[in-house]
């Protein structure tokens, strides 16, 4: 079911599925090690949303801007919570780095670091033992590579989150995708 943005509300999630070919090794590792989902945001309206990116940090850009980068999203939504006080605590984080390590770090934060965190004192959204394998590896050549340029070992098992565990949280109600196209 394709949404229209006016059935987008506050707080809902927005999840990006890797697009095949796009010639984004990073959102092609994470899918392989972890599911379809890639990256999470959060809707701070009909026409912004907020979410920690590689490039800039955690920040707040337009709709249309996300969507003109991820052209197909699905949206979900959590029930029962206070949206105002979801995005409250999103938007503390404003203009902090993006957590590459994905070690545990109060001012860094990677995209569904930043959705557990903003939802933290209404739900508790789904953390577990990370992991960076491809299916033959338990840790691909890639997060090998990866996490020796930054020179820290791979947190394989640490406590962590990725999008599409999120996504797959019970308490999530699918709503719709969202196209470049609304």
């Amino acid at each position: 079911m394709k949404i229209m943005t006016p059935q987008l509300k506050s707080a809902d999630l927005l999840f990006v599925k890797t697009r095949l070919n796009d010639g984004d090794e990073f959102a092609a590792a994470i899918s392989e090690s972890t599911g379809a989902y890639n990256h999470v945001a959060i809707a701070t309206s009909e026409t912004t949303i907020i979410h920690a990116t590689p490039r800039q940090g955690v920040i707040e850009e337009t709709l249309v801007a996300f969507l003109s980068n991820h052209p197909q999203v699905d949206c979900f939504r959590v029930a029962d919570i206070v949206a105002p006080d979801v995005l409250l605590e999103a938007g503390k984080h404003l203009g902090k780095p993006y957590n590459h390590s994905f070690y545990p770090d109060g001012d860094a934060f990677y995209c569904s670091q930043l959705v557990i965190t903003a939802f933290a004192n209404q739900v508790k959204l789904p953390e577990t033992a990370m992991t960076f394998g491809d299916g033959e590896k338990l840790i691909s050549d890639y997060w090998q590579a990866y996490f020796d340029q930054l020179g820290v070992a791979v947190p394989l098992g640490q406590l962590g989150s990725n999008p599409d565990q999120i996504a797959r949280f019970s308490a999530l109600e699918y709503i719709g995708t969202l196209t470049d196209a609304n």
